[in-house]
């Protein structure tokens, strides 16, 4: 049993992002937004950025943020800031991020404090860690669980303001007691180092095993630490490697999502009757056929390279055919390289097609693999969606 530098081995949990919202009907919102509707303009732009009933396309919904953010509206303005800090859809401009973010918190909405602050954090030069630590204050103040949680972080490393241990507590124990998991995994380490709290192995373990139970990576892997040194908890070698097996697909789920199925569907019938039904009905040209039989030829524990071959066939026959769930499985192909060559953009664009056509499994596919592209790649898979989908001019 090697006994492992706490410090060193235990993780620091990073904020999350924040959520997206819902929009009106789509021809309501069209018709409106050319009005000149602010409210229109920016639920048509977040149409556009999450692909639902439309294809995804950040620069046109980038162009409605920005009238929107003219005539005032803040959360247009706060989305266009982050459109410019990410560069999706713009141009990648900080001054203009901040100019619109700036904007957005002007209104004292706290969720706009803690988007402008979180940029300001990460300024190369640390410059923005002090007015970050004000705004994220006066968030925290309107009971901000995030902001506090980030301002606990920035006393508990002395970023920006003096550190103050026993102040980071303070700021996590609220979120905590809420079942925040950053806070709890956060205050979990405090009690561990023995920073700013009582040094209590067992009252961290516990805070890890809560922060653990809502899948936060680094948190269970800090619970397989206290494992691994029987900290607070008996030594158990063995449930402190699986914990670690556990932290990195946690950790790497975003970044390696699976394949999809569609639930409106039964499973399809593997019998060798079932197979043959499948491989008639493919034959025929059933997209759902095609999808089923690539299905389960993707299901097997090792599939051969004349299966997967196969497979990426029958899903391109389906998704060709205008099938949703085939086209988002296609796409998950070209990201792994699965018998077709890597194609990031490729498998971007028939995301981005299955979401419009209604499958809201592929946004969140499409959005945990969106960090694989660049903005410029991102761009090119939507406007390569748009040709294929025939679509004219969006507005």
């Amino acid at each position: 049993m090697s006994l492992r530098p706490l410090v060193a081995a235990l993780w620091l949990a990073l904020p999350a992002a924040a959520a997206g919202q819902q929009a009106a009907p789509l021809e309501q919102l069209r018709a409106e937004a050319a009005a000149g509707q602010a409210a229109a303009q920016y639920a048509l732009a977040l149409r556009l950025q999450d692909g639902r009933g439309v294809l995804q396309n950040y620069g046109r919904a980038a162009d409605w943020l920005t009238r929107a953010a003219e005539q005032g509206h803040a959360a247009a303005q706060n989305r266009l800031g982050q459109s410019y800090h990410s560069g999706l859809g713009v141009a990648q401009d900080r001054a203009q991020a901040l100019h619109w973010l700036e904007q957005a918190a002007a209104s004292g909405t706290a969720q706009y404090l803690f988007d402008l602050a979180a940029v300001l954090e990460q300024a190369p030069d640390g410059s923005g860690a002090a007015q970050a630590a004000e705004l994220y204050a006066r968030a925290a103040g309107q009971g901000h669980q995030d902001a506090a949680v980030s301002l606990g972080v920035l006393y508990q490393n002395g970023t920006g303001v003096a550190q103050d241990p026993a102040r980071a507590r303070q700021l996590y124990e609220g979120p905590a007691a809420a079942g925040h998991p950053r806070a709890l995994n956060n205050l979990g380490l405090m009690h561990v180092r023995a920073e700013g709290a009582a040094q209590d192995y067992a009252r961290a373990a516990a805070l890890f095993e809560a922060a653990s139970a809502q899948g936060l990576a680094p948190a269970i892997r800090n619970l397989g630490v206290m494992y691994e040194n029987g900290f607070g908890v008996p030594l158990d070698e063995a449930r402190a490697a699986d914990l670690y097996r556990r932290a990195a697909r946690a950790a790497g789920a975003a970044a390696d999502p699976g394949l999809i199925y569609d639930a409106r569907l039964a499973p399809p019938d593997s019998s060798a009757a079932g197979l043959e039904r499948l491989t008639d009905g493919a034959a025929a040209g059933d997209p759902l056929a095609q999808f089923q039989l690539a299905w389960l030829a993707l299901q097997q524990p090792d599939p051969s390279r004349a299966g997967l071959l196969a497979a990426a066939g029958w899903l391109r026959a389906s998704a060709e055919a205008g099938y949703p769930a085939a086209m988002a499985n296609l796409g998950w192909m070209y990201f792994e390289g699965r018998a077709l060559p890597q194609d990031y953009v490729l498998g971007y664009m028939w995301l981005v097609l299955a979401a419009s056509a209604g499958l809201p499994e592929a946004r969140g596919l499409s959005a945990a693999l969106q960090a694989r592209l660049t903005p410029a790649q991102l761009a090119e898979a939507q406007e390569l969606a748009a040709a294929k989908a025939g679509a004219g001019p969006q507005h």
